[in-house]
C-alpha cells in the first residue's frame, strides 16, 4: 500500500486534510515566517532555537516551541520513508517562505523524498475572493489531488536561491533575485514584492501594514476586530494573521511616543496572551494620538518618534544604526542613516 505525507502550513489546512478522503500523515508547517529572525549562517537546529525564542510569549514557553520544531524537522527529514510527498500551499507571502524553506531541505539534500509533488493554487472555482485552503471543504480539498504535480528541479533551484536571498543581511539581494526569472514558482514575485513593503518607509517610517492600520483609525474604524477584517481586505496577497495584526497595534500604542491610543486603561490587551473575556477585548478602542495624527497625516515621519529593534528575514533592524526603509516612490531599498 502506497503510504504519503502531506505537509502544509498550519493547522487549519492540516486539518481539512485529516478530515479529507485523503490517505496519508499530515504535517502542519507552522511558523509564521514574514516577521522575526532568519539569520544566513544558522542551520535548521539553529533555527528552532532562534524562532523559539522568538515566538515564545507568556503561555507559550519556549521550549515547548523548539520541541515542536524539532518534531517537524524530524518528521520532514525522514521523510524517505514515504512513497510521495505532497505539499499543500497557496499563493500568500506566508505559504511562498515556507515553500522556500522545504524545498532549499531537499536541495540541501538533507531529506530525500521518493516523490515529492505539489498543490499550490491562488483560486478555486465557485468560492469568490479566495485566499486560500483553509476556505475549502474537507470534499473540495480532495479534488485538488489529481492536480498535484511533480515538484521540478527548477523549482528547487529557485526555491534554494530565494531561501538565501531572504535570509541575506543585505536585503539588495533578495531585489536582486526578484529581478530574475521566478516563473518556475509563479506566485512567488507578487508575495515577495509585498514582503518588500514591510520594510519601514523611507517618508513615514512605518511598514504598509502600520500606515493601514493608521489610516483605518484615522478615517474611524476603532475596534481591534474590525480594523483585523479590514487590514485583511486591503491586502491582494494575503499573508497577515490575527495575532499579527494584534502585535502591530499594540506595538503602536506601547512606544515611548505612542502613535495610538487604547480605551479603557491605555494598554492594549490582545490574545493569545492575556487571559481576558472576549467581550472585553472586542470592546477596546482605538484612536491616534497627536504624534499619530501628524505621521498619519504625513507631517512627520514616525522614525524619530519609535525605537525600532525587530528583524525580517536576515536582516536586523535596529533605530541605533544605518535601517534599510522601502523607498515607495523608487519601488526600491535604501540604506537611512540614523535620526540625529
Amino acid at each position: 500500500m502506497s503510504t504519503v505525507l502531506h505537509v502544509t502550513n498550519g493547522d487549519g489546512a492540516a486539518n481539512l486534510l485529516k478530515a479529507s478522503s485523503l490517505e496519508g500523515d499530515v504535517l502542519a508547517w507552522r511558523d509564521p515566517m514574514h516577521h522575526g529572525p532568519f539569520p544566513a549562517g544558522a542551520d535548521l537546529r539553529e533555527l528552532s532555537t532562534i524562532r523559539g525564542r522568538y515566538l515564545a510569549g507568556p503561555d507559550l514557553p519556549e521550549a515547548d516551541v523548539v520541541r515542536d520544531f524539532e518534531l517537524r524537522n524530524a518528521h520532514f527529514l525522514g521523510a524517505s520513508r514515504y512513497d510521495e510527498v505532497v505539499l499543500w500551499f497557496e499563493h500568500d507571502l506566508l505559504d511562498q517562505l515556507q515553500i522556500l524553506q522545504i524545498l532549499d531541505l531537499v536541495a540541501l539534500e538533507l531529506t530525500k523524498p521518493r516523490q515529492l509533488s505539489l498543490v499550490c493554487i491562488d483560486r478555486f472555482e465557485g468560492v469568490e475572493g479566495f485566499r486560500g485552503l483553509g476556505q475549502l471543504t474537507p470534499d473540495q480539498v480532495s479534488t485538488l489531488w489529481p492536480g498535484r504535480e511533480a515538484v521540478s528541479d527548477a523549482q528547487v533551484e529557485l526555491a534554494s536561491a530565494g531561501w538565501a536571498a531572504f535570509r541575506s543581511d543585505d536585503p539588495r539581494n533578495l531585489e536582486h533575485f526578484l529581478a530574475g526569472d521566478l516563473t518556475a514558482l509563479p506566485f512567488l514575485a507578487k508575495a515577495l514584492q509585498r514582503y518588500l513593503e514591510e520594510f519601514p518607509g523611507a517618508d513615514t517610517g512605518l511598514s504598509r501594514t502600520e500606515c493601514q492600520i493608521l489610516d483605518m483609525v484615522a478615517k474611524g474604524v476603532q475596534g481591534p476586530v474590525d480594523l483585523f477584517v479590514q487590514n485583511m481586505d486591503l491586502e491582494a496577497v494575503l499573508f497577515i494573521g490575527d495575532w499579527t495584526t494584534f502585535s502591530r497595534i499594540a506595538d503602536l500604542c506601547s512606544e515611548p511616543n505612542p502613535l495610538l491610543l487604547c480605551a479603557p486603561g491605555g494598554v492594549f490587551r490582545h490574545p493569545p496572551s492575556e487571559d481576558f473575556s472576549r467581550k472585553a477585548f472586542a470592546e477596546q478602542v482605538l484612536s491616534l494620538t497627536p504624534e499619530g495624527r501628524d505621521v498619519q497625516s504625513g507631517a512627520r515621519s514616525a522614525r524619530p518618534l519609535r525605537s525600532r529593534d525587530e528583524w525580517l528575514g536576515g536582516v536586523h533592524l535596529n533605530s541605533s544604526g544605518p535601517m534599510w526603509v522601502w523607498d515607495r516612490t523608487e519601488q526600491k531599498l535604501t540604506l537611512q542613516e540614523p535620526v540625529q
